[in-house]
């Protein structure tokens, strides 16, 4: 029997009973989107290496991307991400959107990363954005549509929570504990898994933390 090419590093298939439980997911997730007014739209798999650079850096680019260059000589990546994206398809109908928009995709991404448990170079996001409202109220409705599907997919409040970030609360903070700009991702990343990690009855949490 000849050798069988196994698949690429990173990547995944999706047999039958694994791909019903993919559908059941997806279709919560529209049913979340849709009952909250949010409108589907998607975006080529394929854009300009620039769209990413002017946005999410050149780490992201040259570090963590998928890149190539086409036989044209034009140079191409595979979404890493969907923002980049969507600011230019609004950004190219700006006069004729009427806001605020309430748009919602899910869909491949990739990312040249070590896979890892849970994490994979091709994986599947689900975009939810409320653009032209810049109120609180705007926030809330994310975390609720979030808080919607999670009930939805049949999980509980004790199984689960949400955390809510402010990016200009958290500098402020670190601020204030003299904590360099430069270490305040790498401390935000400790932050963020000491959170999420299980904890013993008694221990401390960030509930009881004062």
């Amino acid at each position: 029997m000849a050798d069988i090419i196994r698949s690429v590093k990173g990547t995944r298939d999706f047999y039958p009973d694994q791909m019903a439980v993919r559908r059941w997911m997806f279709d919560i997730i529209r049913r979340v989107s849709t009952r909250f007014g949010y409108q589907e739209y998607d975006g080529p798999c394929l854009e300009f290496i620039d769209l990413y650079a002017a946005k999410s850096g050149e780490e992201l680019v040259k570090e963590q991307s998928f890149v190539f260059t086409s036989r044209g000589g034009e140079d191409l990546t595979l979404r890493p991400e969907l923002t980049p994206t969507l600011a230019r398809m609004v950004a190219q109908k700006q006069y004729e959107l009427p806001l605020p928009l309430r748009w919602w995709s899910i869909g491949p991404m990739w990312r040249y990363e070590k896979p890892q448990r849970g994490r994979t170079r091709e994986f599947f996001q689900w975009n939810i954005d409320l653009i032209g409202a810049g109120t609180v109220a705007a926030d809330a409705e994310i975390v609720a549509v979030a808080a919607t599907f999670l009930k939805g997919a049949g999980l509980k409040p004790d199984q689960v929570a949400i955390y809510v970030n402010n990016r200009r609360l958290m500098d402020a903070a670190f601020a204030k504990l003299e904590i360099p700009k430069s270490l305040g991702k790498q401390v935000f990343g400790w932050w963020i898994s000491w959170i999420s990690s299980p904890r013993k009855p008694g221990e401390i949490t960030p509930s009881n933390l004062a």
